[in-house]
């Protein structure tokens, strides 16, 4: 019952522990072992505790001090169920914020993924029109045989697909250390 301290909780139960082990059916002992078992956070022991301390406590209606203890135990009983709901509780959330933690890498993950498809698939649509609209010109324009003009979109397809290719290309390169 003294001014918080560190290790308090540890201290206080080592010691009850050792009183009880002389004394096991001396409610304040098992009172003091909940007490520091409360502050270890050690909710199912100290309940256990409690409980059998307010067992022991002697039922006699004269003694003023009896409804005192236990209106004292009552209390430290509900703050150790009060305790045991708030660390489920906290523990819950625990669980919730690692979860959201997991789905949120994964989320990053895809969406690099995603931005270097994107990359790619941009570069290659890129080259295709490419291709097109110069292929357009070669066979529309011009008084080129068809054989001259069938190499010549050979070789822009080819230059196309080879821009197209480094493109990809670089970007996987750029790309796969950060996956």
């Amino acid at each position: 019952m003294a001014v918080p301290f560190a290790e308090q909780g540890e201290l206080l139960s080592r010691i009850a522990a050792q009183a009880l082990a002389l004394y096991p059916q001396d409610h304040i002992f098992h009172f003091r072992l909940a007490a520091g078992q409360y502050l270890c956070g050690d909710f199912d022991g100290a309940l256990d505790n409690i409980d059998t301390a307010l067992r022991l406590l002697p039922a006699n209606a004269w003694r003023t001090s009896h409804s005192l203890l236990q209106q004292q135990y009552l209390t430290r009983r509900e703050a150790i169920l009060n305790g045991s709901a708030e660390a489920r509780h906290a523990e819950t959330q625990r669980e919730r914020w690692e979860q959201q933690d997991r789905a949120n890498a994964a989320l990053v993950g895809t969406l690099q993924k995603s931005t270097v498809r994107s990359v790619e698939l941009v570069a290659i649509f890129t080259a295709a029109i490419a291709f097109a609209v110069g292929s357009l010109n070669v066979t529309l324009n011009g008084n080129l045989t068809l054989g001259a003009r069938l190499w010549m979109l050979a070789g822009l397809g080819g230059g196309l697909s080879i821009f197209a290719l480094t493109i990809v290309g670089g970007t996987w390169l750029i790309t796969r250390g950060s996956k």
